[in-house]
């Protein structure tokens, strides 16, 4: 038997046919009978499975649309979905192409469609309120530049908040999110040109003062004022700020009596703005921009033709624009070295006073630190990341102010206090409901269109861990939930997981207004190191705590949207 076989291998392996062997036709045709068998099975199998993954794809692409046209999920969060799709797709007339595998695959991205459809509510609520609290530092920002045209941009961010607090669905959220943003960068883009119509209104003025004709320009320039007042989108400012440039030129080209007197302003506004420069400490761009100045003198002293002044017009517009980037960029600077300033000039007298502000996570931040204000103007580029950025500087710079401020009011923390109301009127949040925290006096104040009408003692973040100073708004309201420590277990700032009744998110990154039944002291000095009796004898981990009856009340009276101020 062994050798028998053993030679029947061989003979299989060196494949050698023997003239004239009647089982050689035999084994052809059952070799392929088997391959058409195969091949035939094949055939229905991969039918069956094609049937399948044109049903898994069929299914996708209707809950996709469903996820756009009814739930009003954005392309943003279906994208990833939609590019796997695709791939899969696009390898369908592939070789080797699996149908089975692009069934299960387009299965799995349902599966994950559901789920987003699910969590959308969520994060577009938090991605909504996080790009009001830019919306509304932007706002603050114009506002103290003297922006006269504010007042359409605060109408339509007071009618986001609005929305924002009755908001229930994916699409009520994306709708809201794509109207702060769309006024965020109109905001950041009219800058420019609100610059140029001042140096406009600058020429008007001295034109007038020579008692020459301007009627049409100043004609075009309350056009142009109306622009700012509609509140114009992004691209309509970008438009603006060379249409201004040729209406000056065009008043030269009319009057040319006022030749002399326009080519004047326009080189003093040049100065004024090297002058910032200086003020800023951005003494490398000023030196050279003070270099084309001294050539920009000699144009208009030689000046004698209208081209002459069409000329110098113009090269003083490009080199004026080209200031805006180190202007702003020294104005993010300046602002943060006061800012930095002042926190150490606080913390010198007591390093109690301002360890919110000075912590790389919640108050200034360190280089790399996004969404602070040293991060994110050390990462700045562009005009807009240094207004982000000087925008942050500001809000920190206020509040701390307005800390110092309030360190020696002898105002009782049941009755308003000046801080409270500077910063109301300063971030115009004067009307509706308003959450004011006081970091020193441990004291929350609740105002209503200006009006206190409660108050509470609280408990902020401890050093350790410390609460984040700023201008804020209600996110969402979480009844009955357990909040889980960030920390590893053994770390100092670990705890067990907590149930709490009542919570407001304020912040991103998990700050919430919340009760905290395991504590009996709050107010002043409970957010550092002290004796409590039910135990816990510590500041909170950056939330802000309120007894339980208290919350209660807090809970039902803070709407979403709603300003929040710790300072």
């Amino acid at each position: 038997m062994w050798s028998s076989r053993a030679s029947t291998a061989v003979c299989a392996e060196d494949g050698t046919a023997q003239p004239g062997n009647p089982r050689l036709p035999v084994l052809f045709v059952m070799v392929v009978g088997l391959v058409l068998l195969s091949m035939t099975l094949a055939s229905c199998a991969s039918s069956g499975d094609q049937a399948a993954a044109q049903q898994s794809k069929a299914r996708l692409d209707h809950e996709l649309a469903f996820a756009y046209n009814s739930l009003g999920i954005p392309q943003s969060l279906l994208q990833p979905i939609e590019t796997q799709e695709q791939k899969i797709a696009a390898g369908a007339s592939g070789f080797n192409y699996s149908y089975k595998d692009a069934a299960s695959n387009y299965d799995l991205l349902y599966t994950q469609l559901i789920g987003v459809e699910q969590t959308a509510p969520q994060v577009l609520q938090q991605q909504a309120a996080q790009d009001i609290e830019a919306l509304s530092k932007i706002l603050t920002e114009r506002r103290n530049q003297g922006f006269s045209q504010i007042n359409a941009y605060q109408t339509r961010f007071d009618q986001a908040t609005k929305d924002f607090s009755v908001a229930k669905t994916a699409g009520d959220f994306a709708g809201i999110d794509a109207t702060v943003q769309a006024q965020t960068a109109a905001l950041s883009a009219l800058w420019p040109a609100y610059l140029k119509l001042q140096v406009f209104e600058s020429v008007l003025q001295a034109v007038h003062n020579a008692g020459i004709n301007s009627q049409l320009a100043e004609i075009e320039y309350q056009n142009d004022i109306q622009v700012f007042a509609a509140a114009a989108p992004a691209a309509r400012y970008q438009v603006l700020d060379t249409v201004i440039g040729g209406q000056i030129n065009q008043l030269m080209a009319d009057q040319t009596e006022s030749l002399p007197y326009v080519g004047s302003t326009l080189l003093d506004e040049f100065q004024a703005r090297i002058n910032l420069l200086r003020q800023y400490g951005q003494n490398s761009d000023a030196s050279q921009f003070e270099k084309e100045y001294a050539a920009d003198g000699a144009t208009l002293a030689n000046a004698k033709t209208l081209a002459d002044y069409l000329t110098f017009s113009q090269v003083i517009d490009r080199q004026t624009s080209s200031m805006t980037l180190p202007l702003v960029r020294g104005k993010a600077y300046y602002d943060l070295k006061q800012l930095k300033t002042l926190i150490q000039i606080v913390q010198t007298r007591n390093p109690l006073n301002a360890y919110e502000y000075a912590n790389p996570r919640v108050g200034i931040g360190n280089p790399g630190d996004g969404g602070s204000p040293v991060g994110d103007t050390d990462a700045a580029y562009t005009v807009e990341g240094f207004q982000t950025a000087d925008d942050e500087t500001n809000i920190q710079l206020s509040n701390l102010r307005a800390l110092v401020d309030n360190l020696n009011d002898p105002t009782p923390p049941w009755q308003p206090h000046a801080a409270d109301l500077s910063l109301m009127q300063e971030y115009n949040i004067v009307s509706g409901r308003v959450v004011i925290i006081s970091l020193r006096e441990q004291t929350a104040r609740f105002y209503e269109n200006g009006k206190l009408v409660f108050w509470a003692y609280v408990t902020t973040g401890r050093p350790e861990a410390p609460s984040p100073p700023g201008l804020h708004f209600a996110i969402d309201h979480e009844y009955h939930i357990v909040f889980q420590s960030g920390d590893p277990k053994g770390s100092a700032l670990w705890y067990a997981p907590t149930p709490v009744n009542y919570g407001i998110r304020y912040a991103a990154g998990g700050y919430f207004l919340h009760d905290a039944w395991w504590r009996y002291k709050f107010g002043p000095g409970s957010n550092l190191p002290h004796w409590d009796p039910l135990a816990f004898n510590g500041g909170s981990h950056g939330c802000v705590n309120f007894a339980e009856d208290v919350m209660g009340w807090v809970y039902g009276w803070v709407p979403d949207g709603a300003p929040v101020v710790l300072y």
